[in-house]
């Protein structure tokens, strides 16, 4: 099943890895550090709907999902390394230049922007394998 050109399962399973990505990388990885530079602390994050943030991070992976998959399959990128190089210009040229914005202008820690940069750049490169295979 296609949706514009893209595998629907491969759309799902982009999708699943954005949230595993980002699960490792704000949880065990980098989940303590993250904590500490944004200034949260186990009391202050008691109070999050967690059944909402998920719905929210969900919807969001999902809509970089599709978008990765509707560029590489404009571009018609073809195998393993095509795709994932694709996938990382979409990073580096949309992703990262947004993220960095709050570094810039809201004086966000460069090292909490890194953070940010890594699990996207480990999400966008691993939707880009997904993509390869479908």
């Amino acid at each position: 099943m296609e949706f514009y050109g893209i595998n629907i399962i491969a759309v799902l399973l982009a999708t699943l890895g954005f949230m595993v990505v980002g699960f490792l990388w704000y949880g065990p990885l980098f989940g303590k550090r993250w904590m500490v530079l944004n200034g949260f602390t186990e009391e202050s994050m008691k109070d999050t709907n967690m059944a909402v943030v998920m719905g929210k991070g969900i919807t969001n992976s999902l809509v970089a999902a599709i978008g990765i998959g509707l560029v590489l399959n404009w571009k018609g990128a073809e195998g393993l390394l095509a795709s994932m190089k694709t996938a990382f210009f979409v990073w580096l040229f949309f992703s990262a230049t947004t993220a960095l914005l709050a570094h810039i202008y809201e004086k966000q820690k460069l090292e909490l922007t890194l953070i940010h940069f890594g699990n996207q750049l480990a999400a966008y490169l691993l939707a880009g394998a997904i993509f390869s295979f479908f």
